[in-house]
């Protein structure tokens, strides 16, 4: 991913005037997620599906109550453009020459510095990459510039993906800087066709897995006036404020929850370990390092991060190390061995090598 722009902590910005100072949101004059539920809760149940459905749709939370990552969420529908954050979101073009209704607002604010660096330096962002660049007359110090997907049936799946990407990529490139105050917009749009309701699951599930692996971050979430009850029936799914909209969301919550960093999942294109007496049999049971090699029976692998499916770690490092199991120490074991004379092998192979060989030296004698 290419930067564009180098940050620095002694970086002078040009300062507003006193009448652009009056305009400004600062987050203590937002309410957080968390704060909501001290005076909204009590006039407001969640409905109570078990006597409607026999069994909730996941037996156990993926996404529980905890206080502290919903008072670092804010869900606020007004212009992303005035508030005074480290970073706030641009959603643009390839070209970044779009000016939906979000972008026009960014770069009218942000001053013709900012146009004169888009199309003089940055030139172009792939879709579902970002670009950081600094906010000029904002109030927020940087923008971080990305490129939402064009939704189709047919391509349903790339969308989806490519959703999740601009959001996470948004987040650790903040990250990255060490921008702790990041306002997020509605990324997809009606403009390039992408459900509604779709788009606000990716992006929420995307935001809960970031806060929950990182700690000293708060996120806005910037919204349209049309997408605010989208997002006010869906967050308590994903930032319940309490045990009872916990337990609610295990009936509402999709099938689909998302990977460890919120990526939507396939379970057809899940690689499955399956139980196979023969290979059992031809491994043979002597080997004391991998007495059950089907340990990770019906266990799905993350390819791309290397973690279990469901998994709760966020690092990289593989939970499922290949060279420790027997399917892949087969020709190795053999060999090791054969040249070290590590110790005698009884298995199916090594009995009918070990007669074969006893047969031509009686042959020879």
């Amino acid at each position: 991913m290419r930067l564009v722009y180098e940050a620095t902590t002694h970086e002078s910005f040009a300062l507003p005037t006193i009448g652009e100072l009056s305009q400004f949101v600062s987050l203590s004059s937002l309410t957080r997620w968390g704060h909501h539920a001290a005076h909204q809760l009590h006039s407001h149940r969640p409905t109570d599906y078990s006597g409607l459905v026999e069994q909730p749709r996941h037996k156990l939370s993926p996404f529980p109550h905890v206080q502290h990552i919903n008072n670092r969420l804010i869900l606020w529908d007004g212009d992303i453009s005035l508030l005074k954050v480290d970073a706030i979101t641009n959603t643009t073009d390839e070209t970044l020459t779009e000016r939906n209704s979000i972008s026009k607002r960014i770069v009218g604010k942000a001053g013709p510095e900012l146009d004169e660096v888009l199309q003089r330096d940055v030139k172009f962002c792939r879709t579902g990459e970002v670009r950081l660049t600094k906010g000029y007359n904002l109030p927020s110090k940087y923008v971080i510039h990305t490129v939402g997907p064009i939704y189709s049936d047919k391509y349903k799946t790339a969308a989806e993906n490519t959703l999740h990407l601009c959001y996470r990529n948004v987040l650790h490139k903040a990250h990255e800087f060490g921008l702790k105050t990041i306002a997020l917009c509605v990324i997809y749009s009606a403009q390039r066709n992408f459900p509604p309701d779709l788009g606000a699951h990716i992006a929420l599930r995307t935001t809960r897995r970031f806060l929950e692996q990182y700690r000293s971050e708060t996120i806005v979430l910037c919204l349209e006036s049309h997408d605010r009850g989208i997002y006010e029936v869906l967050a308590p799914l994903y930032f319940p404020r309490n045990t009872v909209e916990e337990r609610s969301a295990l009936w509402q919550l999709p099938r689909d929850i998302g990977g460890i960093l919120g990526e939507p999942q396939y379970p057809d294109r899940q690689i499955r370990i399956i139980h196979n007496p023969q290979h059992a049999v031809m491994i043979g049971a002597d080997d004391e390092s991998d007495t059950s090699p089907h340990d990770l029976e019906g266990g799905d692998i993350d390819l791309e991060y290397g973690g279990p499916m469901g998994g709760t770690s966020y690092g990289f490092g593989s939970h499922f190390n290949i060279g420790q199991h027997s399917f892949s120490q087969m020709q190795g074991d053999l060999d090791r061995q054969r040249l070290l004379g590590d110790r005698p092998r009884v298995g199916v192979y090594e009995s009918v090598i070990d007669d074969g060989l006893e047969g031509i030296e009686h042959q020879e004698r």
